[in-house]
Formats: structure tokens, C-alpha cells, sequence
């Protein structure tokens, strides 16, 4: 089709007599139209809606006739403008549609194809070389890559220790879980575990020094800081990652970037319950431990009542020392009643009120002049009971520690019967030509310091 006519067209007549092909045709062309034509086409464009641009393939652009192009968009221009101008003007106009034309043939193709996206092929080679030679069970080819872990077991025994993951992979991972995930990760202090076994003591201060008045001649008491120690434990958290042996073999996945995800995401997910939700078994999450402060709500409320003063009394039953630095951390749910809370009525025809929080992203990230956390790792509306706890306020930094020793170990599975993720779902890798890679850290958190933190609970049963 003639882009000069088209053109023309839209200009005399507008979109609505344009059928779909010249609809699409005249958006690919928007750039040619002059600036009063481009306003118009916006305005037009409100109301008649124009088929989404096809995105060309690289073959595509490859594909395109230059030569031919030029020849005629030339006959194009040369029909449709006055004679006054010189067939040197006509073809350099020809030649600078040309360009256009090979310019948003590629941004086209760029939508839909990232061609800035750079594998690394060391990381690539080093992942797959790694899993196939766990399915080939290549003890020398394991060895050359990575010594076998000798500190897979508590006890030290490497009879089943496993193969140390490639350093890419799990530079990978580490930084997946720490950037992306993990609220425990990125809120408590990192004491990464160094040397054999699995347990480490932490000093805390249990009580400071005290000071006196006396006399000038007076005795001058002595006084002596108290220390405590405190154990932190390594644990060991699994994560089993299935997929098809075509991904191992198909060079444009990127490898060492899937199973970096889902392993990060598995770990940080289960740390993040355990270190702020966990019941006991393994792990007593700081909701749940005795030693934090507490704020309760009034007798026989629950969740959905929660309001400003209650946060306000954690604010008072933190220290001061532990102010600075200080957020609150809560899921969603609650934050989505807060938001919900309204002042009194302001007009007879506005009995709700104007709510207290502003209706934007600001009135999410903080309350009363402290950040707000949102996270899924803690109670969510579905919470009963009397005095069970589900908002934290205080400083993480100071209050907990978190520590992992940087081995990710690995096993391949070929034959096993595994359970997907939604927890239902059996899968029998033999059977469906899976393979299930089974991913295992050691990690492990202490609240060295429970003052550091007040939690928020529900009211006392009625």
C-alpha cells in the first residue's frame, strides 16, 4: 500500500473508514506524519481502537529489500509531492525513510526478543557440566569440578555428603536470596559461621555498668558489666528442584539463573517462617519468644481490631537504645485495616469520615514516623485465638543474629518420587523423564538481644 496515500487518508477522512490492515500499517508509520498529523492521530486513537504492531522476527528485518524499499517509497514521494522539488531531495528522503523503516523494524523485534541479554557461558558450561556429571554419578569429573563436601553431616561422616554446588552457581544463589527474598537475610545482622560444628556462642550483655554518687572521701564502689552467652545452632534446610532433562540439554535456558531462583526463593521463604513465625519445631521464631516485649489488645479483640495507639504502646515498650532504627513488621492484612481506620464524622453527609492514612504509596511505607516491613511470613486475617501475636516493632539489626555456613551441597535424583511444589502433586521422575535436583544448606538465627523487640498480640480471651 502507497504510505503517501495512507496518509493522506487519515488526513481527509480520519481512522474510522481505515480498514485493520491500514490501521496497522499507519501506527508502524506514526513517525511520518507531521506534528499536527501526530496530534491528530492521538486524539483519534482514543476512540477507534488500532491493532497492536507485529513485532518482526530477526529474519524479518534481515529479510528487508533496502534497495527496493527505497525505490518505492521514491515513487511514493515523487507522486505525491510538488514538482519544485529535485530528484536529489526525493532521494535523500527516500533514503532517510529507508532508515526509519530499519529502525522500527528492529525496535520491534526488540519487544519481544532481548537481544541485550548476555549469557554467561562459564556459568552455563560450569552448571549443566555439573548436573550431568551427577546423573552419570562422574565421581572424577565431580572431584575435578568441586572437592566432595566433608561437612555435609553434623557428625562429619561424608559417606553421604553430597558434591559442593559450582562457586557460579552459588554466587547465584546467595545473591538471589539476599537481594530478592528473605526478609530475615536483609533485616538481621549477618554473622556468616566460620570452622568446624554447628554451634557458636554469641556473648550479649545482660546488665551494664552502674555508677553511684558518693562523698568526697567516701568509698568509691566497684562495679562490673554482666555478660550472658547465647547458642546459635545450624539447621539443615533442603529444597528439591525438578525438571526435564531437555532443560539440561537445551543451551538457551538460562540454567544456572533457574535453579538460582527457585532455590532462593524456597530457602528464603522457609527461613523467613521459621525465624519470625516458628512454633518451635525446628525453630522458635521471635513472635513466639518469651523473652520480647509485649503489647496486647483489648480483652476479646482480635486482628481486625487493631489501631494507632496499640502501635503507639510498642513505641513505649521498646528502649530507647533500640528506637534508633526501629520499623514495624507486619503482613499485609493488617496493614490493609490501618489503612481502613477513619477519623470521626466531619460532615452530616460524611459519617465514615476521612481515613487516616493518605490513599498512596506513602501511607504503606510508614507509620507514625518508622518504616513499615510487609511480609507474608507473618500471621495474615485468618489468625484466632487469644494473645497470639502478629505485629513486631523494634530493631532487628541489634536484636537478631543470622548465620549460614556458605556450602550449598547438591544431589541429583533420577528415580525418586518427589512432591511438587503445592504440596500435593506427586511426581515419579523415572516415569515422567524428570530429574530432581535436591539443594541443602546449613543456617540458623539467634535473638541474641529479646529486648531489642516488642511484638503486638491479640486480646486475652473474654
Amino acid at each position: 500500500m502507497n504510505i503517501a496515500k495512507l496518509i493522506a487518508k487519515f488526513t481527509n477522512e480520519g481512522l474510522e473508514k481505515m480498514n485493520e490492515e491500514e490501521l496497522t500499517l499507519l501506527k508502524n508509520n506514526v513517525g511520518l506524519l507531521s506534528p499536527a498529523g501526530k496530534a491528530k492521530y492521538e486524539e483519534a486513537t482514543k476512540t477507534v481502537v488500532v491493532p497492536e504492531a507485529k513485532a518482526d522476527a530477526k529474519a524479518d528485518v534481515e529479510a528487508i529489500d533496502e534497495v527496493a524499499l527505497k525505490a518505492m517509497i521514491a515513487k511514493s514521494v515523487q507522486e505525491e509531492v510538488t514538482s519544485t522539488i529535485s530528484e536529489a531531495n526525493i532521494d535523500k528522503i527516500a533514503e532517510s525513510l529507508v532508515a526509519k523503516a530499519i529502525a522500527g523494524a528492529e525496535a520491534n523485534r526488540a519487544k519481544v526478543i532481548d537481544t541485550d541479554v548476555k549469557l554467561d557461558k562459564k556459568s552455563q558450561d560450569s552448571t549443566r557440566g555439573f548436573i550431568k556429571a551427577l546423573l552419570g554419578r562422574d565421581e572424577e569429573k565431580l572431584v575435578e569440578m568441586k572437592q566432595k563436601a566433608t561437612t555435609y553431616n553434623y557428625t562429619g561422616d561424608d559417606a553421604r555428603g553430597g558434591y559442593t554446588i559450582p562457586e557460579e552457581l552459588q554466587a547465584e544463589v546467595l545473591r538471589i536470596a539476599e537481594e530478592q527474598y528473605g526478609l530475615a537475610r536483609q533485616e538481621f545482622q549477618y554473622l556468616p559461621f566460620g570452622g568446624p560444628g554447628n554451634e557458636r556462642k554469641i556473648p550479649t550483655l545482660a546488665s551494664s555498668v552502674s555508677v553511684s554518687w558518693v562523698d568526697e572521701a567516701g568509698t568509691k564502689p566497684s562495679t562490673n558489666p554482666v555478660f550472658g552467652l547465647v547458642t546459635q545452632t545450624l539447621k539443615k534446610l533442603v529444597a528439591m528442584v525438578p525438571f526435564t532433562e531437555e532443560i539440561l540439554e537445551d543451551t538457551a535456558i538460562d540454567l544456572t539463573s533457574f535453579i538460582a531462583k527457585l532455590v532462593a526463593e524456597a530457602f528464603a521463604k522457609e527461613e523467613d517462617a521459621q525465624f519470625f513465625d516458628g512454633s518451635g519445631s525446628p525453630w522458635t521464631g521471635i513472635l513466639h519468644n518469651g523473652s520480647v516485649g509485649s503489647v496486647a489488645l483489648a480483652t476479646a479483640e482480635g486482628m481486625s481490631d487493631v489501631t494507632f495507639e496499640k502501635l503507639v504502646d510498642m513505641q513505649d515498650e521498646l528502649p530507647s537504645g533500640a528506637m534508633a532504627g526501629a520499623k514495624y513488621y507486619m503482613h499485609r492484612h493488617v496493614m490493609s485495616y490501618l489503612r481502613k481506620l477513619r477519623t470521626s464524622a466531619i460532615t452530616a453527609s460524611d459519617n465514615l469520615g476521612a481515613f487516616l492514612l493518605p490513599l498512596n504509596k506513602a501511607g504503606i511505607e510508614g507509620i507514625l514516623d518508622f518504616p513499615v516491613v510487609l511480609s507474608d511470613a507473618f500471621p495474615d486475617k485468618t489468625l484466632t485465638g487469644a494473645l497470639e501475636p502478629f505485629v513486631v516493632f523494634g530493631n532487628l539489626k541489634m536484636a537478631a543474629i543470622f548465620g549460614d555456613k556458605q556450602q550449598v551441597r547438591a544431589k541429583l535424583l533420577d528415580q525418586a518420587t518427589i512432591t511438587d511444589g503445592d504440596g500435593s502433586t506427586s511426581i515419579n521422575l523415572a516415569q515422567e523423564n524428570m530429574l530432581a535436583l535436591r539443594m541443602e544448606e546449613r543456617v540458623g538465627y539467634v535473638l541474641a538481644l529479646p529486648t531489642a523487640v516488642v511484638v503486638l498480640t491479640t486480646g486475652a480471651a473474654s
